[in-house]
């Protein structure tokens, strides 16, 4: 059985903007070292300090450099459920095989509320995906 193996992957920066030269090297390596799948924008990353507009962008390059070479799954959580509906839409038209979703943070809602009101609504709004190497 072959090693399952993701990466999550961080935004290079060059200044104050994406370096997307980076970012497609940082890829290239990944994928050339048979890597599972990549992870674009987690919490562990810079998804908590890029504005929307750079978030959408880094998980475009990264699941453009993904297709056909290794899966690609994006963060798309949020404090805020339109935010992660729209993160997570964003994400699979981008061409993403999965995204994951952070607890609602700084809200405090329970764990049915969690449930009921963000993860049930976004999984609502997207398709499954069956497995994932393991």
């Amino acid at each position: 059985m072959k090693p399952v193996c993701y990466t999550a992957m961080v935004t290079p920066f060059a200044g104050e903007a994406v370096d997307e030269v980076g970012l497609a090297r940082l890829a290239d390596f990944q994928i050339q070292n048979g890597i599972t799948g990549i992870l674009a924008v987690g919490t562990t990353g810079e998804s908590p300090t890029l504005g929307w507009e750079e978030h959408h962008r880094v998980v475009q390059l990264y699941a453009q450099k993904a297709e056909g070479n290794c899966l690609c799954i994006a963060g798309a959580g949020s404090n805020n459920t339109k935010e992660a509906l729209s993160a997570t839409g964003h994400a699979l038209d981008a061409g993403v095989d999965g995204v994951l979703l952070v607890d609602p943070y700084y809200n405090g809602p329970s764990s049915m509320e969690i449930r009921k009101e963000y993860v049930a609504k976004v999984a609502a709004a997207i398709p499954i995906c069956p497995s994932f190497p393991m």
